[in-house]
């Protein structure tokens, strides 16, 4: 009794002190922990504020009042852990086995004959577009009407393969009477641009068919720009040349100015050119804010009230500034050059003729292909075209002579230098009836004051 009763299993032949040491240091050493699963959670990267910072009154201080937390708030623990929680295995994870990638495989087998950038650009545009390029190449030999923008059908001309990468591309290929099977399996293994300009290869003339078909894409658009420019030209000439307010206006101006320089003498001009109105806002009077216009429009304002309604006769001229004549012909001068070229390409293009052929033969066969068609469609619209910009030419040189203006101002300057007198004078305008409104507020306060006083005198002189 009082001993270790464990003394029975210790060795005899090992001192007791030892093995009592030994087992209480066992006794002693923690117990190890079990492994427990590592688990790796999701993280919210936030920008912390310093509280320190924080006002009194803010939210997030308000918040830690009791009555703002968000109690009984309910969350399913086991949803959460399943989706923001994952346990990490320290086994280490098998290793994938290296599979060839049919793609690399692919793109390794493709084969590439042009400049590498050239070949992505080319590609990045191609797969836009997306046509089958045996189709295209027969479009664009028969000059055919392509569903694309100008623009795409500029941007795959400029795909077609130069000299060298023609040489490149049919050093490659089998020779054309090799099967059609093997060309096409040569083609295949080219890479997108490659296999658009290897097909390319066997249009005659691509390029100058390219040009036609971006000028056919293009046509409408230009032919729009040009009659839309013609007829505001056209409209505003027939505004300005038919305004009796604005010619009634000229004449007060011209009778101020000359009372103005001359005193009342019969010295005066006769005439003045229209950039002449713009200085009379320049002139001030003595009490260095009447200027001439405000003079002018006073007066206009007395004697004849409609002319101040100038500007319901101008508004055709309000866009007329933003048309450039000399465009207008430049753009004409390329259609009617543009026409020529692809009529001469359309001409070479076509069927050889029987040795009996004629004029009227040749016609026919023109029409008879789309490109032809057009051709004679688009010719006979530029000639209309070009007949309406000479009648606006014509209107606008009778106008500037109208006025006695120099021949050589261009429409820009002519009306835009009427656009801005026009909204000077109305502007102005409309300072005066703020002064006469402002002057007439005025007036009744006054004679509000007046009658007041008066009343007031009239009851102390009764009391």
């Amino acid at each position: 009794e009082g001993k270790d009763p464990e003394i029975i299993n210790m060795d005899p032949a090992r001192p007791l002190s030892a093995q009592s040491k030994s087992k209480k240091s066992e006794v002693n050493q923690p117990k190890k922990k079990l492994n427990q699963p590592k688990v790796a959670r999701k993280r919210l990267h936030w920008n912390k504020i310093d509280e320190s910072k924080l006002d009194a009154s803010s939210f997030w201080n308000q918040a830690k009042d009791q009555s703002l937390q968000l109690v009984g708030l309910d969350i399913d623990n086991e949803e959460f852990t399943n989706l923001f929680t994952s346990s990490i295995n320290n086994k280490a994870a098998p290793k994938k086995e290296n599979k060839p990638d049919a793609k690399k495989n692919s793109s390794k087998q493709k084969v590439q004959l042009i400049d590498s950038r050239r070949r992505m650009n080319g590609s990045i545009l191609l797969a836009k577009f997306k046509v089958d390029y045996n189709a295209l190449a027969k479009q664009v030999n028969n000059m055919e009407y392509v569903q694309a923008e100008a623009n795409e059908l500029r941007g795959m001309m400029q795909l077609l393969p130069t000299k060298d990468e023609s040489l490149a591309l049919r050093s490659y290929l089998p020779p054309t009477d090799a099967p059609r099977s093997e060309i096409d399996d040569s083609i295949n293994k080219l890479g997108e641009c490659e296999r658009y300009m290897a097909v390319m290869l066997d249009v005659p003339d691509a390029n100058a068919k390219f040009e036609c078909m971006v000028f056919r894409a293009e046509f409408e658009s230009h032919a729009e720009s040009i009659r839309d420019g013609t007829k505001v030209l056209a409209e505003a000439c027939d505004a300005v040349k038919n305004s009796e307010r604005f010619q009634k206006l000229l004449l007060y101006s011209l009778k101020l100015g000359n009372a103005l320089n001359t005193g009342g003498s019969n010295e005066g001009v006769s005439a003045i050119t229209l950039d002449s109105l713009l200085k009379l806002a320049e002139a001030k009077a003595f009490d260095r804010q009447t200027s001439v216009l405000h003079y002018l429009v006073s007066i206009v304002q007395k004697n004849d009230a409609d002319v101040l309604k100038l500007s319901e006769d101008f508004a055709p001229v309000k866009a007329a500034e933003r048309v450039a004549m000399d465009m207008l012909s430049s753009e004409l001068k390329k259609m009617d050059q543009g026409i020529e070229k692809l009529q001469a390409v359309v001409k070479k293009n076509l069927p050889e003729p029987d040795d009996s052929g004629s004029e009227r033969e040749e016609d026919e066969l023109i029409e008879s292909s789309p490109m032809g068609r057009f051709s004679i469609s688009a010719a006979s619209k530029i000639q209309s075209l070009s007949n309406e910009f000479d009648n606006v030419r014509s209107r606008f040189t009778d106008l500037l002579r109208f006025f006695g203006e120099d021949s050589s101002l261009s429409p820009e300057a002519f009306f835009g230098t009427i656009n801005t007198f026009v909204s000077m004078f109305d502007q102005t305008h409309k300072e005066l009836v703020r002064k006469e409104e402002a002057k007439a507020r005025r007036k009744r306060i006054e004679e509000k004051q007046r009658l007041r006083k008066e009343e007031m005198a009239a009851k102390k002189a009764r009391s």
